[in-house]
């Protein structure tokens, strides 16, 4: 039961708190308020004991029409609710348009369709990704107010965004699945253990993804609170420059890169595969044909091209294996698939077994 204590002096939180008093539901069986969605009221109640409307606002200056039944910050409001809610598509967000328990919470009388969120979408511009990546990091701030001092793993990923139609920013560069196509590239950062976005940053599609790697760093150092200390970096086989990896050790800040498998690591798996003695074996899998074969690791020390100095470096491999068709006399066939990974973590730290988990 929420009771209104507030000082007189500070109306509009006590406004806010009538105002979510009046929204909290009974729990009762009607057509009224039944929901998909039965815990529903608590993410609004949250919403709205924080000012979320209030901070989208003052953030988000994306333009609607003055006439419009459905404001820019209403729109995402809504597609917030959908996704928290795990409506990641917009035609499974239709049930909110025939869920009266869902309305009667939000306040409204009717849900947008597919085509308002479309259009809605189609206004975005670079520019107003910005200003919701710093709402994003303001929300994230003021979690932490909540909070002590803690220490956190960043994971890096990028991804290629292929564009269907003349956008803005759109370039044609690499484009695994869609050659030739309009691309954009994402770089997103996130909290390891929570999964909280914490800084991303969109670049056309003929960027070089190893461009400003070390200020994607320093944005993303910028972006957490103060009291979360950054312990250490993941990233795909985009991140281990040198310049990235020379700041981190610097700092002392732990990373676990993902090493693309060029000619040095090729050769130091055929080198590896010549002596037995540098493998430990990680776990026993159901699917090897004896008993011995599993996955293996090993902890050896590589200079890579433009690196100036030699590094720690794990390559573990997993069995595949290649069952002989029905009725044929021949023994399945075990290869192996490996993968590398830099770090300057030391043994002592992180064991061969750990860590290739902590990277996957």
């Amino acid at each position: 039961m929420i009771t209104q204590t507030t000082t007189p002096g500070n109306k509009k939180v006590q406004k806010r708190l009538k105002k979510i008093a009046r929204k909290l539901l009974r729990v009762t069986f009607n057509n009224e308020t039944v929901t998909h969605a039965s815990n529903f009221q608590f993410l609004q109640t949250f919403k709205e004991l924080i000012g979320f409307s209030e901070m989208v606002q003052t953030h988000l200056t994306l333009e609607y029409r003055y006439n419009a039944l459905y404001t820019s910050n209403k729109l995402l409001d809504y597609l917030i609710d959908g996704i928290c809610l795990g409506y990641t598509r917009f035609s499974h967000m239709e049930v909110f348009q025939q869920d009266p328990g869902y309305l009667l919470v939000k306040g409204d009388d009717r849900f947008p369709d597919e085509s308002t969120f479309r259009r809605f979408l189609a206004k975005f511009k670079p520019e107003h990704l910005e200003q919701l990546t710093e709402l994003n990091r303001k929300i994230l701030w003021r979690k932490a107010c909540t909070e002590n001092v803690r220490e956190v793993w960043i994971d890096i990923d990028d991804t290629v965004i292929t564009l269907f139609g003349d956008q803005e920013g759109g370039e044609t560069g690499y484009n695994p699945r869609y050659h030739g196509r309009s691309s954009l590239k994402l770089k997103v950062a996130f909290v390891a253990e929570t999964g909280e976005l914490v800084y991303l940053r969109l670049v056309g599609g003929k960027a070089n993804a190893r461009k400003d790697l070390l200020d994607f760093i320093k944005e993303i150092e910028a972006s957490l609170p103060p009291n979360y200390i950054l312990k250490g970096v993941r990233a795909d086989s985009g991140f281990p420059d040198q310049e990235v990896m020379g700041y981190l050790e610097e700092r002392q800040i732990a990373y676990v890169f993902k090493l693309p498998k060029k000619a040095t690591i090729k050769k130091a798996i055929l080198f590896l595969e010549h002596e037995p003695a540098f493998w430990e074996m990680l776990e026993k899998t159901k699917e090897t044909w004896e008993k011995e074969e599993s996955w293996a690791a090993a902890d050896i020390s590589l200079v890579m091209t433009n690196w100036s100095k030699s590094r720690r470096v794990v390559i573990y491999r997993e069995p595949e294996i290649h069952l002989p068709q029905e009725k044929q006399l021949t023994l399945p066939l075990i290869t192996y698939t490996y993968q590398a990974i830099v770090t300057n973590l030391e043994p002592d730290e992180m064991t061969p077994t750990v860590t290739t988990r902590l990277y996957s």
